[in-house]
């Protein structure tokens, strides 16, 4: 854990190298089931689907949001609840969270930190993505939500994907949207 505190050291430089890191990540992000594993949906198909309906501005960042969760983990938000209780969340999210996220994002060729604007569009997408997941995805015999606990969810309906399919249609993403790994403009 060590390592996620200290700002990644040497960074790729080249297209090649930079487009390697990203495909380990999302390779990661294709292997952890979100809510804590109770529900079959990965952290990479959320991402891409918080890209895909993001605006041409927010959609890079969208795809980027949960980057650091390979690192890190899927924590629910109770635990994050819990640990901004205890007033140790701030520290967390500030020295292992953020460093992450911001490496992705520079190496993305998005700016740092995140215009506010997207961060609010994205925040109402992960709202509404995490409210869906609920409703078509999770077992609710091991979570258990009160209506008024969640957003108003997608109108259509969310399967999940296979690991293999999470892993390259993030990396399609990738190419498409994030301007110094060649996208930007294809949307």
């Amino acid at each position: 854990m060590l390592e996620l505190i200290a700002t990644r050291q040497n960074l790729p430089d080249s297209l090649e190298g930079r487009l390697a890191l990203f495909a380990r990540q999302a390779a990661g992000l294709a292997r952890i089931r979100r809510w804590n594993g109770a529900c079959d949906v990965t952290v990479a198909q959320h991402c891409v689907q918080a890209c895909d309906l993001a605006s041409r501005q927010a959609a890079g960042y969208a795809l980027l949001h949960d980057i650091e969760e390979f690192d890190t983990g899927d924590i629910t938000t109770p635990v994050k609840n819990t640990l901004r209780q205890l007033g140790v969340w701030a520290r967390f999210e500030t020295e292992i969270v953020l460093p992450i996220r911001r490496d992705f994002t520079l190496l993305a060729g998005l700016e740092w930190p995140w215009p506010a604007i997207v961060t609010a569009e994205i925040h109402d997408i992960d709202q509404r993505l995490k409210a869906t997941e609920y409703r078509d995805c999770v077992d609710r015999s091991l979570i258990n939500l009160a209506a008024g606990d969640l957003a108003e969810p997608f109108e259509d309906y969310m399967l999940p994907w296979s690991v293999t399919k999470a892993g390259h249609v993030f990396m399609q993403r990738v190419r498409e949207v994030l301007p110094a790994l060649g996208g930007g403009d294809a949307r």
